[in-house]
């Protein structure tokens, strides 16, 4: 018989918590208790996990000798507040958020590109890398092994699902009010969203725009263990409710022909490749609710024969975070619990 693991699942209302459950349910884990925890202001509420729905209590307090696997999918600042709480019990923690992703001692894993990294873990915590980052590095990672890469020039253009229900709340309530001649009503955001694009300085709780790069561009060089590889980029705030969108260029050591690209990228599991330039997919008809990144409009750079240029999509909410989480889980349930 397969043992059962208790698993506690904190921010169990929020995107990437909805989203970890409903993915919990398909995984190979053979799930015993499932303890749902928020904050006070969700108390009592229910959350479903497949057919059956459980009650949602609060974090504060929570017993994590109860279980012996916790998803934190919560800000970096709650996260910081109970995580030792739950390695101090022998818990095996998953991190969403940024409070781990760099410390050296925790493994930066993406689920299929460096699960070697969990080999021999010495400690309790694995952290998941920042959504756009872990949709690049499916993308970098067989792509390397056709050439050396010395740079990515990237645009990162960001749904507003990365910050939350808050933040979906106040483009939709703020597209509302535009239709009906409303004023506009900023809370999450400096700055108008609806129908808007945001240099994501203009966010409120985040630091500036070379901070942020900065610190994806680590968590790149710590996922594929290459401090020499450069990641130019620049993030976009946009107008959409889920899915992120890139725009890259790949700045190979040597002249790669397209077809090389094409071909592996069509060989790879977690990619599919659109092949019409005109057909390029997008974040919201083709990424949303699916697994893998999407890829379109591959072509040579005309202005740079070691570049290629690139477009491609994929779901921050599931494929960004929940999906390369439950990955992970399965791992550490199947060689450490």
């Amino acid at each position: 018989m397969e043992k059962k693991v208790d698993i506690a699942v904190i921010g169990a209302t929020g995107l990437v918590g909805s989203a970890v459950l409903e993915h919990l349910v398909e995984s190979n884990i053979s799930v015993g208790q499932i303890y749902p925890l928020a904050s006070a202001e969700s108390d009592a509420e229910t959350v479903p996990f497949g057919k059956k729905h459980f009650t949602v209590h609060t974090l504060a307090g929570f017993d994590f000798s109860q279980v012996q696997l916790c998803f934190f999918c919560v800000p970096a600042d709650v996260t910081n507040d109970y995580i030792d709480n739950a390695i101090a019990t022998g818990c095996y923690c998953i991190d969403f958020s940024e409070a781990s992703r760099l410390l050296p001692d925790v493994p930066l894993v993406v689920a299929g590109v460096n699960e070697a990294d969990l080999d021999n873990l010495k400690g309790k915590v694995v952290a998941s890398p920042d959504s756009s980052m872990t949709h690049l590095v499916m993308l970098l990672s067989p792509l390397l092994e056709l050439a050396i890469i010395e740079r990515v020039n990237v645009t990162l253009m960001r749904s507003v699902s990365e910050f939350g229900r808050h933040a979906i709340d106040e483009l939709s309530e703020q597209s509302i009010a535009l239709f009906n001649l409303k004023p506009i009503k900023s809370k999450h955001f400096n700055k108008q969203i609806a129908f808007n694009v945001l240099p994501h300085a203009c966010h409120s709780e985040k630091g500036g725009q070379g901070e942020l790069t900065t610190r994806l561009e680590q968590e790149l060089q710590k996922v594929l263990q290459d401090d020499a590889l450069l990641m130019n980029s620049s993030l976009v705030q946009v107008p959409v409710f889920f899915g992120h969108s890139m725009a890259i260029q790949f700045e190979f050591a040597s002249e790669i022909p397209i077809n090389k690209i094409t071909d592996v990228i069509k060989k790879s599991s977690h990619l599919h490749l659109v092949d019409q330039e005109l057909n390029s997919p997008t974040a919201t008809t083709d990424a949303v609710n699916q697994s893998g990144v999407y890829v379109g409009a591959v072509r040579q750079d005309p202005t740079w024969p070691q570049g290629i240029n690139l477009w491609a999509v994929a779901d921050n909410v599931h494929q960004g975070a929940a999906i390369n989480g439950v990955q992970l889980a399965e791992i550490l349930v199947k060689d450490y619990l």
